[in-house]
């Protein structure tokens, strides 16, 4: 049975205030800085005198990066996306940005020469910093392809060096062109 006009609370063609609340989006709870992490590839006298870590601005997997850490630590930037404090304050800061897609990336030569620059400055005992720290922004792919090309250029071999970014950072290379560009040095296979 309908309600009688007096019996409403309010007339058939007003707004109802519920269901106003209910269709307008919540706001967005207040979100904390991100704090950059990294997990650990080569120890420190293993490879070269530096640590070699990978790792990601926004990631929740790994070691906690702290800025403190930084200023003696070399920082390859993959994403544009660590804070900005921690490129100021990083001993040597690395920008070498490029998408996340499954193919060869247009800047290949120029990140290869980057990871060649590194590690013959690592080897050459050039400044070593304490740790070097390869980073984009989850610590999955773009990280994982700068850190493989930079551990070739160390001299390890193409499959242990899969294997230890995937161990460290699991779910990471799973772009199947980066992976194929760490674990055989070359591009895309052919087709």
């Amino acid at each position: 049975m309908l309600a009688t006009p007096a019996q409403r609370p309010f007339p058939l063609n007003a707004p109802c205030p519920i269901l106003k609340i209910v269709l307008e989006p919540l706001p967005a709870p207040p979100r904390e800085p991100a704090i950059p992490r990294a997990s650990l590839l080569a120890p420190g006298g293993e490879l070269s005198a530096a640590a070699i870590w990978m790792g990601g601005a926004q990631t929740a997997h790994g070691v906690p990066i702290d800025l403190h850490s930084v200023t003696a630590a070399w920082v390859i930037d993959c994403a544009g996306d660590m804070p900005p404090a921690f490129r100021a304050g990083a001993a040597r800061w690395f920008s070498r940005v490029f998408p996340d897609l499954d193919a060869v990336p247009p800047s290949l030569a120029a990140i290869r020469d980057l990871a060649r620059e590194v590690a013959d400055a690592l080897l050459r005992n050039d400044s070593v910093p304490a740790n070097l720290y390869v980073v984009c922004q989850h610590g999955m792919n773009r990280s994982g392809l700068v850190a493989g090309l930079v551990l070739r250029e160390l001299g390890l071999q193409g499959a242990e060096t899969v294997e230890r970014i995937v161990t460290a950072r699991p779910g990471s290379l799973s772009n199947q062109a980066f992976r194929h560009i760490v674990a055989t040095g070359h591009g895309a296979p052919s087709l």
